[in-house]
C-alpha cells in the first residue's frame, strides 16, 4: 500500500528571515565602515596635504636660497672687482712712487682720483710697506685701533703682492678694508687702502631693513665678515666647515641649537663664502597657519559632504531594508498562499465525505438531533476556511455587474445568523434600499460576510469570557454623496491596541478563533473595486468597520 505524498511544511516554503537579518546587519557594517573610512580621510587628507606642502615649502624655500646666494656672490664678486679696479688702476700708474715719499705730483694724482669718492664711504689712504700713513682723505680717516703692520691679512698682503679684502679691526670693529699692494721691482712699496663704513655695504644689491633672511659672510680664512655684530647662534666654533657643505648641497644645518635653511656661494674671485639662512621654525609656523587653515576648511567640507552623505545612505539603508522586508513578505505570502491552497484542498476532500454522510442522515430523518447539528455547524465553518484559503492562495477575477447592496448584505446575514454564535449576539440592522454599485457579487458578499462573522464571533467570545453580557452587532447601509457606506459596529471591547498596526495583515490574528485571512480579503475584495476602501475606528467599548463603494452612477 503506497504511503499518501508529502506535501512541503509551511516552514520549508517560508524563507528563513535570519538570513536577510544576518545580510542586512552585514550591509549596515559595511556602511559603518565606509563611514569611519570616510570620516578618517577627511582628517588624513589634510595632514598629509600638509606633509607634501612643508616637503614642496621647504624646496622651494632652498631653490630660492640657492639662486639669492649666487646672485648675490656674484654682485658682491662684481663690487669688490669694481672697487679693486679702481685701487688697481691708481697704484699701477708710473707716476705714483711712495717708496720716495710723497711729492705734489703724486698728491694731485691721489687727491684727483679719490677726493669725494662715492666707492669708499670711509675714505681712501696711501701707507707704507710697513703700515705707515702717508696720505689719506679724509685726513682722520681711521685706519683701526691697532697697527696696519700688525695685522694678518695685511702681513699676508705684503709676503705675497695680492689685493686682500678684510676687516680693518679684530671683530667687532665694523671698518672692511679693500687694499692693493704697489708693487715696483718685484717689491711691495706701498698700500692703496679703501676703507668701508660698514659691512653692510659689501652687498649693496640688499635690500636694507626688509630682508628677512640672514646673511653670514665669511672671508678667505674662515672669518666672519658681516654681520659686523653677528647674532650668538652665528657665533660658533668652526663656523666655516658648518656652512660650506651647503654650496653644494642647499639643506638644514643646525648652529646654536637652532635648525635653519640655507644655501652657500663662493664669491668670485675673492674666496670669500656668502651663506643666506632662514628660520625653518618660522617657515614652519608660516606653514602651520596655512594647514590649519586648510585643515578647519577641508573638515568643514569633509564634514557637510560626508553628513550630508549619511543621510542620503541612512535613507537609502531604510529603503534597502524596507524592499528587503517587502520582498521577504511576497516571497512569504506566495510560499503561504502554496499552503493554503494544499491545506484547502485536504479540507474540501474532508468536508465532502462529512456532507456525504450528513446528507444520509437528513434523508433517514436526523436533521433535528443536536449531533447533526453540531456537525452542520462545524461542517460550515470547515468550509468557510477552505473558501478562505482557496481565496487567498488564488484570488478571482472580479466579474462586475450591476448590484443592489441590500440584497448582498442581505445574503450574507443569512449565513451569519446560522452560526452557533449568533445565539448569544444581538444583530441589529438598518438598511437602505435602492443603493446599486457596479461589482462582483460574489466578491461583495464574502466581503461582508468576513466584516459581520468577525463581529459575531468577537461578540460570542466577550460573552463568554463575561467581559459583555448582552454582545450586540449593528449593521447600517445608506449612502453619503456619490458613495454606499457600510457600517458593521461592535460592543465587544475592540482590536487590543498592540496588534492595531498588523489588523490587516494576513494570517495575523488577535483572538483565539479564526485564522487570520477575514480582514485581509475584505481589504482585497473592497479595493478590487475602484475607488473603494474599508477602514477601522475604534469606539467606545468596541469596533467600527466602515466600507465605502462608488454609487453605480446610472443608478443615480
Amino acid at each position: 500500500m503506497s504511503s499518501p505524498p508529502a506535501h512541503p511544511s509551511l516552514t520549508s516554503l517560508v524563507p528563513p528571515p535570519g538570513d536577510l537579518l544576518r545580510t542586512q546587519r552585514k550591509a549596515g557594517r559595511s556602511a559603518v565602515v565606509g563611514l569611519m573610512l570616510l570620516w578618517g580621510a577627511a582628517f588624513v587628507i589634510p595632514f598629509v596635504a600638509y606633509q607634501e606642502d612643508v616637503q614642496a615649502a621647504e624646496g622651494e624655500l632652498l631653490a630660492h636660497l640657492s639662486d639669492r646666494a649666487g646672485l648675490q656672490a656674484q654682485a658682491l664678486g662684481a663690487h669688490l672687482g669694481l672697487l679693486r679696479s679702481e685701487l688697481q688702476r691708481l697704484a699701477e700708474h708710473p707716476s705714483l712712487r711712495p717708496e720716495d715719499g710723497v711729492a705734489g705730483l703724486e698728491v694731485a694724482l691721489l687727491e684727483n682720483a679719490f677726493r669725494h669718492t662715492s666707492l669708499f664711504s670711509a675714505g681712501v689712504a696711501l701707507v707704507s710697506s710697513n703700515g705707515t700713513r702717508m696720505w689719506s682723505d679724509p685726513v682722520d680717516m681711521p685706519l683701526g685701533r691697532t697697527p696696519l703692520a700688525s695685522r694678518l691679512w695685511f702681513r699676508r698682503m705684503v709676503e705675497e703682492r695680492v689685493a686682500s679684502v678684510g676687516l680693518l679691526d679684530e671683530e667687532g670693529g665694523g671698518l672692511v678694508a679693500v687694499a692693493v699692494p704697489i708693487v715696483r721691482d718685484e717689491r711691495v712699496v706701498g698700500l692703496l687702502v679703501g676703507e668701508l663704513a660698514t659691512a653692510n655695504e659689501l652687498l649693496p644689491t640688499t635690500p636694507r631693513g626688509t630682508n628677512e633672511s640672514m646673511i653670514a659672510l665669511l672671508g678667505e680664512r674662515g672669518r666672519l665678515l658681516l654681520p659686523a655684530t653677528p647674532p650668538p647662534l652665528l657665533r660658533q666654533p668652526e663656523l666655516a666647515s658648518r656652512l660650506r657643505p651647503l654650496v653644494d648641497a642647499p639643506g638644514a644645518v643646525t648652529l646654536g641649537g637652532t635648525r635653519l635653511l640655507g644655501a652657500a656661494a663662493l664669491v668670485p674671485g675673492a674666496g670669500m663664502l656668502l651663506a643666506v639662512l632662514e628660520d625653518e621654525a618660522r617657515d614652519r609656523e608660516m606653514l602651520k597657519r596655512r594647514y590649519l587653515g586648510q585643515l578647519g576648511f577641508h573638515t568643514a567640507l569633509f564634514g557637510g559632504v560626508l553628513l550630508l552623505f549619511t543621510v542620503l545612505l541612512r535613507r537609502s539603508y531604510r529603503s534597502l531594508v524596507a524592499a528587503e522586508e517587502q520582498l521577504r513578505r511576497q516571497e512569504t505570502m506566495a510560499a503561504l498562499g502554496t499552503a493554503s491552497s494544499l491545506i484547502a484542498h485536504e479540507v474540501k476532500n474532508a468536508l465532502n465525505s462529512m456532507q456525504a454522510a450528513l446528507s444520509m442522515i437528513r434523508a433517514k430523518g436526523g436533521e433535528t438531533t443536536l449531533p447533526v447539528q453540531a456537525l452542520r455547524s462545524q461542517a460550515d465553518r470547515l468550509g468557510h476556511l477552505a473558501r478562505s484559503l482557496l481565496s487567498f492562495a488564488s484570488p478571482q477575477s472580479t466579474q462586475r455587474r450591476s448590484c443592489e447592496m441590500h440584497l448582498l448584505v442581505q445574503d450574507a446575514l443569512q449565513a451569519v445568523r446560522l452560526l452557533p454564535e449568533a445565539a448569544d449576539v444581538a444583530i441589529e440592522t438598518t438598511l437602505q434600499e435602492g443603493l446599486f454599485v457596479k461589482g462582483d457579487p460574489t466578491l461583495l458578499v464574502s466581503a461582508v460576510d468576513n466584516l459581520m462573522r468577525n463581529a459575531v464571533e468577537a461578540g460570542a467570545v466577550a460573552h463568554d469570557i463575561g467581559q459583555q453580557p448582552t454582545p450586540r452587532v449593528e449593521v447600517r447601509l445608506l449612502r453619503e454623496g456619490g458613495e454606499v457606506v457600510l457600517v458593521v459596529e461592535d460592543n465587544a471591547g475592540g482590536v487590543p491596541p498592540a496588534f492595531e498596526p498588523r489588523l490587516w495583515e494576513p494570517f495575523a490574528v488577535g483572538r483565539s478563533k479564526g485564522i487570520g485571512l477575514g480582514l485581509p480579503m475584505v481589504r482585497t475584495a473592497i479595493r478590487a473595486h475602484d475607488g473603494g476602501s474599508v477602514s477601522y475606528t475604534r469606539v467606545p467599548g468596541g469596533s467600527r468597520f466602515t466600507v465605502r463603494l462608488p454609487l453605480e452612477k446610472m443608478a443615480s
